[in-house]
């Protein structure tokens, strides 16, 4: 797979996903569902490796993949060749989800610029309980040819 300077940021993220790229998201099972203009979800199944004590979803779970949602929905904005880096985040936890339970976290922008773009999202089990919201503001960096290039290539096989 060869870096396309026509394919959106998104687009990329999604062909490199499915080509085995994104180690972290790999190994804790988050799975990309939807990218659209302006708008990214996720979805995890919680597991064992997903808990803290008292068998809870470990917060660092819901920040990643709220912060993963985020991040998608800004890519839909970002300019060509650009990569997109959370400068800060703020997440509320809401309530506790437990093992076996399919959590969908979403992205929604509420504005975008050149320089970065400014984010909101939620995390709901599948049933539409809310488990957690948060907010985020995220920079563009321009992203040499041959760093995309490598990014992508990381998935062939």
């Amino acid at each position: 797979m060869k870096f396309n300077p026509g394919k959106s940021l998104a687009q990329q993220f999604l062909d490199a996903y499915r080509n085995g790229a994104f180690p972290f998201l790999h190994a804790v099972h988050m799975e990309p569902l939807e990218i659209g203009d302006g708008t990214g979800s996720l979805r995890i199944i919680l597991q064992d490796m997903h808990l803290r004590v008292g068998q809870i979803m470990h917060g660092g779970v819901a920040t990643a993949l709220l912060d993963t949602a985020l991040g998608l929905a800004a890519a839909t904005k970002a300019p060509k060749q650009h990569d997109v880096v959370t400068e800060q985040l703020t997440v509320h936890f809401i309530r506790a989800a437990r093992i076996g339970v399919e959590l969908i976290g979403e992205g929604t922008v509420l504005n975008a610029n050149r320089r970065n773009c400014v984010c909101r999202g939620e995390i709901r089990t599948r049933g539409g309980e809310l488990v957690a919201a948060g907010s985020a503001t995220l920079q563009y960096v321009p992203m040499p040819l041959d760093d995309a290039e490598a990014l992508l290539k990381m998935g062939e096989t």
